[in-house]
């Protein structure tokens, strides 16, 4: 397990040389969007955040 620590160090070191001095978090290879969607529950009216394609809430979904 200390090779594999070692190996993604280095292999983070590589990035950053390569990009600067940025934390490869921070690099373009990283996606950050984010899959979720706000809906509003027809039902109740309660809005959610959902990565599903559903128009009721949880509690109400289950209701139908």
């Amino acid at each position: 397990m200390v090779k594999e620590v070692d190996e993604d160090k280095a292999f983070e070191q590589k990035l950053k040389g390569k990009m600067g001095w940025k934390c490869s978090c921070s690099l373009d290879i990283v996606d950050k969007k984010c899959s979720l969607k706000e809906i509003a529950c027809k039902d109740c009216g309660k809005v959610f955040k959902t990565n599903r394609d559903v128009e009721y809430c949880f509690d109400c979904e289950k209701k139908h």
